[in-house]
């Protein structure tokens, strides 16, 4: 995961790391924000979904949030 030494907006060095981002789904249950692909997405069943949690880093001075991939590599999809 990339880890940013100062914020990309405003260059201040004061960041929260790794922070979670919180969805909050049907009857307010709520989990961790995920990104995901499909490895066969002109299938009709069975697209084979895979995905990984994104983490946040906030800018304590400017407010400016960047989204990362925890795990970029599980993304990568096989040309086929």
């Amino acid at each position: 995961m990339k880890r940013p030494s100062q914020c990309a907006k405003c260059g201040s060095k004061d960041l929260i790391e790794d922070a979670k981002v919180i969805d909050h789904g049907h009857h307010s249950s709520q989990t961790d924000l995920s990104l995901g692909v499909y490895r066969k997405p002109q299938a009709f069943l069975f697209k084979g979904q895979v995905t990984t949690p994104v983490s946040a880093w906030v800018c304590v001075s400017c407010g400016f949030v960047e989204l990362y991939a925890d795990h970029p590599a599980n993304l990568k999809v096989d040309p086929t």
